[in-house]
């Protein structure tokens, strides 16, 4: 997919964590319901966070990267 999309993410400070909130994508907002699994892989020199979210109507995975602080959505399906 590798499609860009616009994140707001939530820093709780006590925990040290970061993680998506709201996802604008084709013109619409989807709210992060649900985070599932986090990681991290590298590309060269640049480091990737990869997120696993859903929304109440899909399932999403959507990368960070870290040099550029590009957000784009990987993956989408429906969540059944």
């Amino acid at each position: 997919m590798h499609e860009r999309v616009s994140v707001i993410t939530v820093y709780d400070h006590l925990k040290g964590t970061t993680v998506p909130w709201r996802v604008k994508w084709k013109g619409r907002v989807y709210q992060v319901s649900q985070l599932g699994l986090h990681h991290t892989r590298e590309d060269g020199s640049t480091l990737h966070h990869i997120f696993s979210v859903v929304t109440g109507s899909l399932l999403l995975r959507l990368d960070l990267n870290t040099k550029t602080l590009v957000w784009t959505l990987e993956e989408t399906t429906e969540n059944n």
